[in-house]
C-alpha cells in the first residue's frame, strides 16, 4: 500500500490472505467514511477504485479488478480515479496520463497496458518522448493524446483529483470506496473484491425496505 507521503516498501503480510468473506467486519475488512458521499449515478450502487500507476500493489490488484469489473451487475457503477497528491511530481505525470486517456474516453481500454508498461516493462512514461512513443505503439491517436495530455484544463482536472482524494480521505492506494460509505484499503489480493461484493450486497438489502415503503406510500 502506498501512503500519501511515504511509499511503503512492502504490503503488510496480514493482508495477503485471500478468500471469500462469509461476513465482513468493520475495522478489520473495511472502515466507514466519516462523512458519507453521494453517488455519481442516482439509483445505482457505486464502487470507486483509487489507484496510482506507479504503485506495485495497485498493479498486482488490477487483474482481479479487471475480471471483477467485467462481470458487474447492471445496478453497479464502477469508476476509476487516479490519485493526485500535490507535491508528488512522480504521481502528477502519471495522473496526467490517466486524465488524457479519460478525456479521450479510453481509460478503461488502456488501464492494464499503462500498468504493464510502467510496472512490467520498466518504461519511464513520465518522459514525454517515451510516453508518446509508447502511445503510438499502442495504436493511440498520438496527436489527440498530446492535445489532451497538455490541455489547458489539466491543472483544474488535477485539482479535482486532489479534491476527490481529500473528500474520501485517501491516504494510500489501492483503496476502494463502496457506495460513498465504506472504504477497503491495504490489500492487493482478490479478497478485497470479496469484501466489496459483501458490502454491495449489504447495501442492496438495506435499500429494499426503503423502496418498499416508498412504493406503499404511492
Amino acid at each position: 500500500m502506498f501512503k500519501r507521503w511515504l511509499a511503503a516498501a512492502g504490503l503488510i503480510a496480514a493482508f495477503i490472505a485471500g478468500g471469500a468473506h462469509a461476513e465482513v467486519r468493520e475495522g478489520t475488512d473495511y472502515t466507514k467514511l466519516t462523512a458519507p458521499q453521494p453517488v455519481a449515478q442516482a439509483g445505482k450502487l457505486e464502487v470507486i477504485e483509487f489507484f496510482w500507476y506507479g504503485c506495485p500493489h495497485c498493479f498486482r490488484l488490477e487483474p482481479a479488478v479487471e475480471e471483477w469489473a467485467a462481470k458487474l451487475p447492471k445496478d453497479v457503477n464502477f469508476r476509476r480515479v487516479h490519485v493526485y497528491w500535490p507535491g508528488r511530481n512522480d504521481i502528477e505525470a502519471h495522473a496526467k496520463i490517466f486524465l488524457a486517456l479519460q478525456n479521450m474516453g479510453v481509460e478503461g481500454k488502456y488501464q492494464q497496458a499503462v500498468f504493464n508498461a510502467i510496472q512490467k516493462d520498466g518504461l519511464e512514461l513520465r518522459r514525454d518522448d517515451t510516453l508518446f512513443d509508447w502511445a503510438k505503439k499502442q495504436g493511440i491517436d498520438v496527436a489527440k493524446f498530446k492535445a489532451n495530455y497538455n490541455t489547458f484544463s489539466t491543472a483544474q482536472q488535477l485539482k479535482q483529483l486532489d479534491d476527490m482524494g481529500r473528500t474520501y480521505a485517501i491516504e494510500g492506494v489501492p483503496t476502494l470506496i463502496i457506495n460513498g460509505k465504506y472504504k477497503v484499503s491495504g490489500r492487493e489480493d482478490a479478497g478485497a473484491l470479496d469484501v466489496v461484493n459483501e458490502l454491495l450486497a449489504k447495501e442492496r438489502a438495506a435499500a429494499k425496505p426503503a423502496a418498499a415503503a416508498t412504493k406503499k406510500k404511492k
